[in-house]
Parts: C-alpha cells; sequence; structure tokens
C-alpha cells in the first residue's frame, strides 16, 4: 500500500507538474483566462507606496469605519455597487518569474496532491471494479476541488466567467490525466 502510495504520487505528480507546464506555457489559453493588458501599468505604477505588505487586496476596501459606524455597511456596499471592485495580489518586492525554487514547490506540491489521491483511491478501491472506475474517481476529486474552490470563488468574489471556467477546465484536464496515470498503478 505505501508503494502504491509513493509510486502514485510520484507518477501522479510528475503528470500535474507536465500539464501545468503545457497549459500555461505551450497553449496560449490562459492569456484569455488572465489578461494582459498594457493598462495595468498605470494601476500599479504606484501601488507599493500604498500596499507596502504583500498580501491579496480588496477594492474597495470594508474599513473599520465601514464595518462598525452606523450606515458604514451600507455606504461600503454602494462603493462596491457602483465602481469597479475587485482584487490586487501584490509582491511589493521583484523576483525571478518561475524560479527553479518556485518549480521545485510546485512539483512538490503536485507529487503531495498526488500521494493524497492514491490514498484515497486506496480506500475506494473495494468498489472500483476497473481501470476506468479507477481514473473516474481520481479525475472526480479535481472536480470536487473545482466545485469547492473555483466555482465558490467565483460565485462569491465575483471572478470573471472566463477566469472560473479556464482554471477549472485546467483542473479537470490535470485530474483526469492524473487519473490515467495513478489508476494503472494503484489496483
Amino acid at each position: 500500500m505505501l508503494k502504491q502510495i509513493i509510486i502514485g504520487g510520484i507518477v501522479g505528480g510528475i503528470t500535474l507538474f507536465v500539464w501545468g507546464f503545457v497549459s500555461w506555457f505551450v497553449l496560449t489559453w490562459h492569456f484569455d483566462t488572465i489578461r494582459q493588458d498594457e493598462g495595468i501599468h498605470a494601476v500599479v505604477e504606484n501601488v507599493t507606496e500604498h500596499l507596502s505588505e504583500a498580501g491579496v487586496y480588496f477594492y474597495p476596501p470594508m474599513t473599520e469605519a465601514h464595518r462598525t459606524e452606523e450606515g458604514g455597511a451600507e455606504a461600503w456596499a454602494e462603493l462596491h455597487r457602483s465602481g469597479p471592485h475587485g482584487y490586487v495580489v501584490v509582491q511589493p518586492n521583484g523576483s525571478e518569474p518561475m524560479s527553479p525554487i518556485t518549480l521545485a514547490k510546485g512539483f512538490v506540491a503536485d507529487v503531495v496532491a498526488a500521494m493524497m489521491a492514491s490514498l484515497l483511491l486506496i480506500a475506494a478501491l473495494p468498489s472500483l471494479r476497473n481501470y476506468r472506475a479507477r481514473v473516474v474517481f481520481v479525475a472526480s476529486l479535481g472536480v470536487f476541488a473545482i466545485l469547492s474552490g473555483y466555482i465558490v470563488d467565483g460565485i462569491f468574489h465575483d471572478f470573471p466567467v472566463r477566469y472560473t471556467v479556464g482554471l477549472a477546465t485546467d483542473t479537470a484536464i490535470a485530474w483526469t490525466l492524473a487519473g490515467l496515470a495513478i489508476g494503472a498503478i494503484v489496483k
């Protein structure tokens, strides 16, 4: 059992990592998922003067006054209704895009996720009759992640549909491919 978890995790992790490379660097579809527009330079030109800490910032911000003062929540809701709203992810210090350490961390995360999928597959094996059922089981773990993550976030944070659908599609393909690999190992 441990051998299947380790091998399934490594092979599944390699599958997820390779698909991630193909999805983000070979195919061009994520340029439609995450917009690339020169106008962003004007938006972030002085961002570190105002947002000096790394973090995820929401606009319009719900300040302490909005949360505690009478009429504050309604004032914030009106700002949200009447103007632009969204998120800004800020890393105030520059960094190397896709550095070796970033790639290594991503690969380890993929392996650990695939090991968890292998473990769950082992627990479900008595009710899975064949290879196809094992693949569907692992792929369904990806669908679970999509529904509980991307879809919920997309709804509550009002993310653009193309962003949510793009990441959901990517994840569904990734976990179907991982299911093909893991399902051949864990039996």
